[in-house]
């Protein structure tokens, strides 16, 4: 299983502190500092917009820690008191609009001034100048973040795609088979049956013609059937296999993933680029895992199996 990526954000002046959070936490987490100079895992690249940068690095990480230290002097109700830099709240808040209040965490000097709207976001003091209280929070952080690891399934539309999918198609299928206690085709009945639901490697841009091509490297015969009034019916292809049923589906709905990241990254954002394939295979895994949850809140996993698969 691969590692979950964090993004650490920071005022320049404060780079040696995020230095250090990355040596705690890359044991295990794959992290990357906002001003990393490795071409592959900087996030601001040469020439580019750093806005633009910003929106695509907030989908490309399962986890976002930001350092919130003494930067900036202000006036606060006749008082002067100090607060982060502006742009490292800015990224605050991106961040956790695309990932969510638990993905998120702002770690803050213990003389920081903390706004009241940010006052519910997980929070984690240290000491400045004092390497133990650093460590200590910082070392929270990935507790609660290791803790989210196989995390519960959340508004990125791969997730929302695999609940609309489980819903109209896995739910009803499963409910037939129990039902009924198994399936028949051509006059025989398999009280034994499995859904075997096909996933690419990768996301082409015609996520249709895709399934078409991968469609061949099975011998299937399509079957349908109705399910507890549902206006239209389910249509499957199935595969018998060692005298089990197989309904194999190749979930064409998958090609909504690709028009909501579009919409989601830059208009100007390269779709052929090794970040937007890094951003839809995240999509694919939380896909996935969506599906193989909202089966096993259902009692349904014993059914399932899910395969990724190379156009032949």
């Amino acid at each position: 299983m691969r590692k979950k990526r964090i993004f650490i954000g920071s005022s320049s002046e404060e780079l040696k502190l995020a230095t250090s959070a990355k040596a705690i936490l890359e044991k295990d987490f794959e992290v990357t500092i906002w001003n990393d100079s490795v071409w592959d895992s900087s996030i601001f690249k040469i020439n580019n917009n750093f806005l633009n940068d910003l929106l695509k690095a907030s989908l490309q990480f399962d986890f976002g820690i930001l350092l919130g230290t003494t930067d900036d002097k202000v006036e606060y109700r006749e008082s002067i008191v100090m607060q982060p830099r502006d742009n490292v709240l800015f990224e605050l808040g991106l961040f956790i609009g695309r990932l969510g209040l638990s993905k998120c965490a702002f770690v803050v000097d213990k003389e920081l001034k903390v706004l009241s709207d940010i006052s519910g976001i997980s929070l984690a003091r240290f000491e400045k100048g004092e390497v133990s209280s650093f460590i200590t929070a910082i070392s929270q952080v990935a507790e609660m973040f290791k803790s989210q690891i196989d995390s519960d399934i959340n508004f990125f539309p791969s997730s929302t795609l695999a609940s609309v999918y489980f819903e109209n198609l896995i739910s009803p299928t499963c409910k037939f088979i129990i039902e009924n206690g198994g399936f028949e085709e051509d006059g025989k009945k398999y009280s034994e049956c499995k859904i075997q639901i096909i996933i690419p490697k990768r996301l082409n841009s015609d996520v249709n013609l895709q399934f078409e091509q991968l469609k061949r490297g099975f011998k299937t015969k399509s079957v349908s059937f109705n399910y507890a009034g549902r206006p239209r019916f389910i249509n499957l292809e199935t595969e018998i296999k060692d005298g089990k049923l197989i309904f194999i589906d190749f979930p064409t709905v998958l090609s909504g993933i690709n028009y909501a990241i579009s919409n989601l990254l830059p208009q100007d954002f390269n779709q052929m680029s090794a970040d937007y394939d890094q951003i839809i295979n995240r999509e694919l895994e939380r896909f996935i895992y969506s599906i193989k949850q909202l089966a096993l809140r259902s009692g349904f996993d014993e059914f399932l199996e899910i395969k990724r698969e190379d156009i032949k």
